[in-house]
């Protein structure tokens, strides 16, 4: 089998030698035109395939069931090979799924999330200015001892805001009541249904092991982290 292929080889090598001495010029002609030819179609289908990839993202990135595997998958195939990148857009507490096909669409926030180069998890900064860039955030030196979310007279529920998979402790990430309805439904797998309690409060013992406790209204409360402390605003003017 090498045998004949090794033959194939040196009679086309011959054949092409032949074909160039005896015919320099059309030989010639025609080894330029076969190069040229080749980057062309080289080039279209580069252009094809980008064209490809990019619709391909849209659809990925519109279906978060896609999107969840395609960042798994990126980050256990490649966890050194630079950053990962990708957005969620959050309505009403859920993940609003194929917004590519209704750019017009009113979100709540937007989760943008990517991937450190030497660690599996996400970090994840919260934006609610659809106008603001999305840029990597700088990590707050912040970590709460607890965080609970009261509803009604349910039983509390722990609030982790970074774990193996993910990290929230962002300079600038704004917690909302917004904020926590989506952490409730998408983290904790809790019914909607739940969470249509009028009082809706947290409890917070911060790094201080001081305990703060806040409820949220239609004020739009909030607890905004920095790089060395926390603030909590009870509307948007303060």
């Amino acid at each position: 089998m090498i045998s004949s292929l090794i033959n194939c080889f040196l009679i086309g090598v011959l054949f092409a030698d032949m074909l160039e001495r005896r015919f320099p010029n059309q030989f010639n002609k025609f080894i330029v035109e076969t190069s040229f030819n080749c980057i062309y179609f080289y080039s279209m289908l580069q252009i094809f395939l980008v064209r490809i990839n990019n619709n391909l993202n849209k659809l990925i990135e519109g279906n978060p069931t896609l999107l969840k595997i395609k960042n798994d998958l990126d980050i256990l195939i490649k966890p050194k090979e630079g950053k990962l990148f990708m957005n969620e857009f959050i309505k009403d507490g859920e993940i609003i799924k194929n917004i590519m096909e209704n750019p017009e669409t009113s979100i709540d926030f937007t989760v943008f999330s990517w991937s450190n180069d030497n660690s599996k998890y996400l970090n994840k900064k919260i934006i609610y200015d659809k106008n603001e860039p999305k840029t990597i955030s700088e990590h707050s030196d912040i970590k709460f001892m607890l965080i609970e979310i009261l509803i009604g007279e349910n039983k509390p529920y722990k609030v982790d805001l970074k774990t193996d998979d993910y990290n929230f402790y962002l300079v600038g990430n704004k917690f909302t009541k917004d904020f926590f309805i989506y952490y409730l439904i998408n983290f904790l797998n809790i019914d909607k249904a739940e969470l249509n309690e009028t009082k809706f409060s947290i409890k917070i013992i911060d790094h201080n092991v001081n305990t703060f406790q806040m409820d949220f209204t239609d004020k739009n409360e909030s607890i905004i982290l920095r790089k060395n402390d926390y603030i909590a605003e009870l509307n948007n003017d303060n």
